[in-house]
């Protein structure tokens, strides 16, 4: 955490949030603000917690969240998950002070580990996601949501998986982010329902796929108005009742439903399939000018690198020229993952090889379950530095089943006499 010299009507150097004259520490992040005198000069120094190693945060304990409305509760219970009480450590992590009732320590000043900070979800044993602060930032603006049946062999099974990255620049994107993934999981898992009490998937392949881009496209609509109903909310108590910048975030879906994936984004958040067989694919294309870099001849590594990588064409928000999601299906015949995720983990791993490579590896250390793999790749983009939120969603397939046949000991019937 650095110290830096703020002059008055500056913000902090470490969140951007508002400094007042006089405050020791930033009531967004905490991090130690040092009020300027004299010439005013400006600089930085190394506080004391440099010692700190990257994943540290994974080695903390993380409070439990609260459930997560993921069956049509609504956009009221989405943005009212931000403001409820969650249990939080009474002790600080970094000096061993008390963690006063507004949530940050009395000795130090940093502020508590609240739900946000890291969560995971097991919707089913096929299904699991972790959505963590990552090292570098103040807080986690990022969201998701899982939804599946118990089973992935029973009928009318699914697996709904959601990730939504806010944009760090705009104000609040974390409430955007949340009630966004929310109220777009409730969409999905509702036609998911529908379509098993109406006798199921479409009878042809065209209208399947077609229902599909249906639901994925409605979603992101939902999702979009999630955002926007989070904007009005925020403009009522807001000067004026504008806001200059009103929050934002990406979009990825995936609704995995038999053998079918179906994939609709809006942003650069990203879905892969990954194959067991070695069919590995990234499933979405970013919304943005790396996307346009790679199209122009650029390779994808210098495209990634490029200072301008990260800047997005498309997003959910007021200010969003288009926000409408883009939409592909696949159909998978063997063994795999379905891979949904933030830029936070695909900045360290970004194509579907070293995807493929670092399940394989968490589940060679005896990650077993979609969770404990997830867990596994966020702590690796944490150990690489952790420079943005990550949110990680895996869905299981398993290998499509033999087909039955009669058994051969059963003897034919006798042929019918003439």
């Amino acid at each position: 955490m650095g110290v830096t010299v703020v002059e008055k009507g500056l913000t902090c150097a470490h969140c951007g949030s508002g400094v007042h004259p006089g405050d020791a520490f930033c009531e967004a992040c905490g991090a130690a603000v040092l009020a300027a005198s004299g010439s005013a000069s400006s600089g930085s120094a190394s506080s004391g917690s440099g010692s700190a190693s990257p994943g540290s945060v994974d080695q903390l304990p993380a409070p439990t969240p609260g459930p997560l409305p993921t069956d049509g509760a609504g956009f009221a219970a989405a943005t009212s998950v931000l403001d409820a009480p969650h249990a939080q450590s009474s002790v600080c992590e970094l000096c061993g002070g008390a963690i006063t009732d507004d949530g940050f320590c009395d000795t130090c000043g940093a502020k508590a580990r609240t739900w946000r900070d890291h969560w995971t979800e097991t919707p089913a044993p096929w299904v699991g996601a972790v959505c963590d602060k990552g090292i570098r930032h103040a807080r986690n603006e990022d969201a998701l949501a899982t939804a599946a049946t118990a089973s992935a062999a029973e009928p009318g099974a699914y697996a709904v998986l959601v990730v939504c990255d806010g944009v760090t620049s705009a104000p609040d994107s974390d409430q955007a982010s949340l009630a966004a993934a929310t109220e777009a999981c409730d969409h999905l898992v509702g036609a998911a329902r529908a379509a098993v009490r109406h006798g199921g998937a479409p009878v042809t392949n065209a209208a399947a796929v077609e229902a599909s881009v249906r639901a994925l496209s409605a979603a992101g609509r939902v999702a979009q108005v999630a955002v926007l109903g989070v904007t009005e909310r925020l403009a009522q108590a807001a000067p004026g009742g504008v806001l200059s910048e009103p929050p934002s975030c990406t979009f990825v879906a995936a609704v995995l439903t038999g053998r079918r994936l179906a994939v609709g984004w809006c942003g650069d958040s990203r879905a892969y399939w990954l194959g067991d067989d070695g069919d590995q694919r990234q499933l979405s294309i970013d919304h943005s000018l790396a996307s346009e870099l790679i199209a122009g001849g650029m390779s994808r590594v210098e495209a990634e690198q490029d200072p301008t990588a990260h800047t997005i064409t498309r997003w959910l928000g007021a200010d969003s020229a288009n926000s409408s999601p883009d939409t592909v299906t696949l159909d998978v015949a063997g063994s795999g993952w379905l891979l949904v995720c933030s830029d936070g983990l695909w900045n360290y791993a970004s194509s579907p090889a070293e995807l493929a490579a670092l399940v394989a590896a968490a589940r060679a250390d005896g990650a077993t379950s979609p969770t404990a793999i997830a867990e596994s790749l966020a702590a690796y983009a944490n150990d690489r530095g952790g420079h943005d939120n990550i949110s990680v969603a895996l869905a299981s397939v398993e290998p499509e089943p033999e087909p039955e046949f009669a058994s051969p000991t059963e003897p034919l019937p006798p042929p019918e006499e003439t």
